[in-house]
């Protein structure tokens, strides 16, 4: 882990899960019983995973997710604690159901099937934070729990703190989150309703007001666009064993970066190699070890 950085701190808001991940040599077919070679049970979710790397890079870092009270309470807070991450929970001392997901990975060629729950979490938006967005240079959004994403965006906007967007796939309430997201950086599975097409997308998050937009395809070349020009980033071919969180990695590493002060364009470079590395190895945190 790197040394902490004593700039301004980076806010990622959104999701974490418990994660139960299988590493198997090929798919399981109906009423089989397969043996794992290898599982991980960690914390993940997108802007947890993206919190973590970006900590892990040398950020000082907070995370604003609903955790609430249950069984697996402690076991969330001290696993991504253990990163140097303070966590702001909205419904701490609330009855909760964690957000499970259960992933299964090919050692054959990285690829991997999720499956998971998400019980209905309801957010009271607290209108007197217990923290100060002040403390912050960057937000980063994954786009789950919408009301108070969307809040904490508008708050941030008017602070005129650069806002985040993590667009893994289209969600309820981005089209009016997005009017305060300033850089958006999307999977190729991120479709807005009514468009097609990287120019429509591109087209569709600048006139919402996003400056700057990417496109991730996973070993295909990065697309980007800044209103005034789009181009793309190749990116350097990686031997595969696991794509679990690299889209997550991918953004914190960026937000670690921008942070630092590299362009937009240096950062989505140096987020793809953090990226790539941590698609060489197996589970979402053995890439910090190498």
């Amino acid at each position: 882990m790197n040394e902490k950085s004593s700039e301004k701190r980076i806010l990622f808001v959104g999701l974490n899960t418990v994660d139960l991940q299988f590493f198997v040599n090929h798919y399981p077919g109906p009423n089989t019983k397969t043996k794992a070679h290898h599982n991980e049970v960690i914390t993940g979710g997108p802007a947890t995973n993206a919190a973590i790397a970006c900590a892990w890079l040398g950020s000082s870092v907070d995370l604003y997710t609903p955790v609430g009270r249950h069984s697996l309470s402690s076991f969330i807070l001290e696993d991504i604690s253990r990163y140097q991450i303070r966590i702001l929970d909205p419904i701490a001392g609330f009855e909760s159901q964690p957000v499970f997901a259960s992933i299964i990975t090919s050692q054959h060629n990285g690829e991997r099937t999720i499956f998971s729950y998400h019980p209905d979490h309801k957010v009271v938006i607290n209108h007197d934070l217990n923290f100060n967005l002040n403390d912050y240079s960057l937000v980063l959004f994954d786009g789950f729990h919408p009301e108070l994403a969307i809040y904490l965006a508008r708050e941030a906007n008017q602070k005129g703190i650069a806002c985040v967007l993590d667009g893994g796939s289209w969600k309820p309430g981005l089209e009016e989150l997005l009017k305060y997201i300033q850089i958006a950086i999307c999977s190729n599975d991120f479709r807005v309703p009514e468009r097609e097409g990287s120019p429509e997308i591109f087209e569709f998050l600048h006139e919402k007001g996003v400056e700057m937009a990417a496109i991730t395809r996973g070993d295909e070349s990065i697309l980007y666009s800044d209103k005034q020009m789009q181009d793309e980033i190749m990116v350097k071919p990686v031997s595969v064993k696991d794509t679990l969180g690299a889209g997550d990695i991918f953004h914190g590493a960026f937000c670690h970066y921008y942070a630092a002060g590299h362009t937009f364009t240096s950062s989505l470079e140096q987020a793809s190699y953090i990226a790539g590395k941590s698609c060489k190895c197996l589970g979402t945190r053995a890439w910090m070890k190498v």
